[in-house]
């Protein structure tokens, strides 16, 4: 989404759909040949990326060397706060990562490829040549809120014993901030010791490993303009006045300048307490439309009152659906999804209703349509608390955090009026840092997993959170230096 389609319509569909099955994943050296070749102008112009830079890479590439040479099995545990993690780690490792070990006179790791795991809806919400790419890649849907033994079979079957790594994002879906780890789900830590116990059946002698990898976007400070246009944007489709002519920044410097003038620590102070500003009227418009001009907040700070619009949000999607309230928030936005996406796109087609049945399905795919803006909603605003761009010292928050709060704001807009993460902005050019992290060996922890799974299950899955972390500082730190 650009800063100028703040006002784009969102409509439901037409009707129930012939569901867009996909054919069974399976690499095409031929289309990796082609995604290869392009890769560097789709960076450029579609990702907006100007470089990719790596930390730690000697962990990635003797990770790799070992699974080349048959001494482990490899998860690529990446993060996923920015949405095109997947786009961005295939471009590296099929070309970035080359260059890396050439810099640190290592061993070239040659032409790298990754087995991704991509939630079953995307094929559904996404364009056809995207549809046509992700089996010939080797993509494996997986399914959040019910148990498939396909799909599940077959990402067990590709972490045991395929010629490629597997990748695949802990936290379960985007997070939409890059520098905290809101929540990860246990299945990668799950998936590993089932594997483990695999191997140990087969009397193999691999290593099963995770290897974190944390995504960081680098942003150029020169592009706050950019940045203050799009929040003006989302400022008067809101009906704000411009939040920047009487700033006291601006008044202590005299007050005659313009903040295009303002040195770039005052205008991101400026921006900072904008974006704060635009935040409480956000969820005030929320809460308008959930609750009604009389809601009464009875003293309820900002993270309180979003906090109730989710539990609102929620509750009207699962009673369209007939959804009991079970779970945290985000496993309740994928029982909402499931549910929309399979009456949008009913398994057993919908030409096959009768004449009667088909108007039913669509009036129930227009339904579903609309519950899941409830859960898109959740979808978003579930990862966002208000303490990102706050600084303890009351000194301008880093420019990398404005720029993610930013695009939240404008995503945020746009779901409140029937959009998706399709609509997130995506306008200023940035450098990628994968910052590589310790891997995390599960086979010699699998007697203890035997003893008891769910405490095994919780240790490796906090020790992959300490490793973000710990990627994380580093970044920050770098970026102070």
């Amino acid at each position: 989404m650009s800063a100028g389609s703040l006002g784009r319509e969102h409509r439901p569909p037409a009707g129930a759909a012939r569901r867009r099955e996909l054919p069974e994943p399976k690499v095409s050296l031929r289309v990796l040949a082609a995604l290869r070749a392009l890769g560097g102008i789709y960076g450029r112009m579609g990702l907006k990326l100007d470089a990719i830079e790596f930390r730690h890479a000697d962990r990635l590439l003797g990770a790799l060397t070992d699974f080349r040479e048959g001494r482990n099995r490899l998860v690529l545990a990446f993060r996923h706060p920015y949405g095109d993690e997947p786009q961005l780690l295939s471009l590296a490792l099929s070309k970035a990562l080359d260059r890396e070990a050439r810099r640190l006179g290592a061993s070239a790791p040659g032409r790298v490829h990754a087995r991704f795991v991509h939630g079953y809806e995307v094929p559904m919400w996404s364009g056809a040549l995207v549809r046509w790419i992700l089996p010939r890649f080797g993509a494996m849907p997986v399914y959040h809120a019910k148990l498939d033994q396909a799909s599940m079979g077959r990402i067990r079957t590709a972490l045991r014993d395929d010629p490629y790594p597997l990748a695949l994002a802990p936290e379960g879906q985007a997070s939409y901030r890059s520098e905290t780890v809101p929540r990860l789900e246990r299945g990668t830590a799950r998936l590993a010791f089932w594997c483990s116990g695999e191997l140990r059946k087969q009397g193999r002698p691999e290593r099963v490993e995770l290897l974190p990898l944390s995504v960081h976007y680098r942003f150029y400070e020169d592009d706050i303009g950019k940045v203050e246009r799009l929040v003006s944007r989302i400022e008067s489709d809101c009906g704000l006045s411009d939040g920047r002519g009487g700033d006291p920044d601006l008044r202590a410097g005299g007050g005659a300048g313009a903040v295009g003038e303002a040195t770039p620590d005052i205008r991101r102070r400026i921006l900072a307490r904008r974006l704060v500003a635009l935040d409480d009227c956000l969820v005030s418009m929320a809460e308008f439309y959930y609750f009604g001009a009389g809601h009464r907040r009875d003293g309820k700070d900002r993270d309180a009152r979003l906090a109730d619009l989710i539990e609102e949000a929620l509750r009207r999607g699962e009673a369209v659906m007939g959804l009991k309230a079970e779970g945290d928030p985000i496993s309740r936005v994928y029982r909402i999804r499931q549910e929309g996406w399979d009456r949008i796109y009913p398994e057993r087609g919908a030409a096959g209703f009768p004449p009667l049945g088909r108007r039913m399905a669509d009036r129930k795919a227009g339904e579903a349509w609309y519950a899941m803006r409830h859960m898109e909603f959740v979808d978003l605003c579930y990862y966002l608390d208000s303490s990102y761009i706050r600084t303890e010292d009351g000194s301008a928050p880093p420019f990398g955090r404005l720029v993610e709060t930013a695009y939240n704001a404008a995503d945020l807009a746009s779901r409140l009026s029937g959009g998706n993460i399709s609509q997130r902005p995506n306008t200023l050019r940035h450098t990628a840092v994968l910052s590589v992290g310790e891997p995390i060996e599960l086979r010699s922890r699998y007697e203890d997993y035997l003893k008891d799974r769910k405490a095994a299950v919780q240790d490796a899955t906090r020790d992959l959170e300490r490793e973000y972390i710990d990627c994380i500082e580093e970044f920050i730190d770098e970026r102070k230096s």
